[in-house]
C-alpha cells in the first residue's frame, strides 16, 4: 500500500486500486501528481485500474484532458466506481464526449468494476 498526496493506492487480485482523498478538486498539477504517484508506485508495470471517484468534489478541463491522455500510461482498462448519481451522470458524459485509448468504465457497484477488470489481469 502507498500513501500518496492526493490518495491511496494498493494491488490486489491483479487490480490497482485507487481511492482519492475526500473534498479533492482535480486540477492539472493535481492531476500530474496523481498520475506520477501511481506510475512509481507500479514500478513500470501495467495494471487494470479501479478508481474510486467518491473523494473527487471537481476536475478542471485540462486535468480530465490529462488524465485521459499522459495519465493513462500503464494502464489496460480502468473502472470508475462513484455511489454519486450525479458523478455517475457527468462521469457518463464526459466518457461519451472524450475518445479513450483504453478500455473505461463507470459504475455504481463496486462488485461489477472489479469484475469488469478480471479479463485485464495478468
Amino acid at each position: 500500500m502507498f500513501k500518496g498526496k492526493y490518495g491511496t493506492y494498493w494491488i490486489e487480485d491483479g487490480i490497482l486500486f485507487v481511492d482519492y482523498k475526500p473534498d479533492l478538486i482535480v486540477s492539472l498539477n493535481v492531476a500530474k501528481r496523481i498520475a506520477r504517484d501511481r506510475m512509481e508506485f507500479q514500478q513500470n508495470k501495467e495494471y487494470p485500474v479501479f478508481c474510486n471517484l467518491d473523494g473527487i468534489i471537481g476536475a478542471h478541463s485540462d486535468a480530465r484532458h490529462y488524465l485521459v491522455q499522459e495519465g493513462t500510461l500503464l494502464i489496460n482498462a480502468l473502472a470508475l466506481h462513484s455511489t454519486s448519481p450525479v458523478a455517475i451522470r457527468l462521469t457518463e458524459f464526459y466518457l461519451k464526449i472524450h475518445n479513450h485509448k483504453i478500455p473505461t468504465q463507470i459504475f455504481k457497484h463496486k462488485n461489477q468494476a472489479i469484475h469488469y477488470l478480471k479479463p485485464y489481469t495478468q
